[in-house]
């Protein structure tokens, strides 16, 4: 009974702390959307205070970096354009988390629905390269086809992020295999009398 308490009080915690890391992202990517200043493909919002300096910035390296740059001198906003694209695997992980440690705090440990929890991070991670890799193609196409640009050039990247994400996403989703050969294993063990 003890160990079922400090499960659901760390859940909590940790749910609390999720839906802090949301609300600061949507609203740091949505301040500096706004307010922040393009620096060469990075976007950023200083304020210097008399006792303080605080800054938010939101950069493209890796992968989009180029694109990021094209956009930004064919005047495109490329935080609009490629930040809401790049947020929104952020969030779906961010949800899959906040429901995972939902069933945790309610004492449902081995459940289906956990599985399908981290079943669901691996498979945004996975589908996160497929995002990063045509995404960009995506843009390129509807801007030319569209007349909106008639010099913005094709950019197809794959960089140490992509290969990261393919990892940790594969790891992630054996990982959810293997609790759900776990959770048969046991369920079959029960029936055993």
């Amino acid at each position: 009974m003890l160990a079922h308490h400090r499960i659901s009080k760390v859940s909590k915690i940790v749910r609390a702390l999720v839906a802090l890391f949301v609300v600061m992202q949507v609203f740091s990517f949505t301040f500096l959307l706004l307010f922040g200043v393009n620096n060469e493909g990075t976007f950023e919002l200083t304020d210097n205070f008399s006792f303080i300096s605080s800054a938010a910035n939101i950069d493209f390296s890796g992968s989009w970096e180029n694109l990021a740059l094209a956009l930004t001198d064919e005047g495109f906003n490329a935080l609009l354009i490629l930040g809401s694209a790049d947020l929104l695997p952020s969030l779906l992980i961010y949800w899959s988390l906040f429901k995972l440690f939902g069933l945790y705090q309610q004492g449902l440990v081995f459940t289906v629905a956990n599985i399908q929890c981290i079943k669901n991070i691996g498979t945004v991670l996975l589908a996160w390269i497929a995002l990063k890799l045509l995404y960009p193609i995506v843009v390129t196409l509807v801007l030319r086809f569209s007349g909106a640009s008639d010099t913005l050039s094709l950019y197809i990247s794959l960089g140490s992020d992509e290969l990261r994400f393919l990892l940790i996403g594969l790891v992630i989703y054996v990982i959810a295999w293997i609790m759900s050969e776990a959770t048969s294993l046991h369920q079959e063990q029960e029936l055993v009398i």
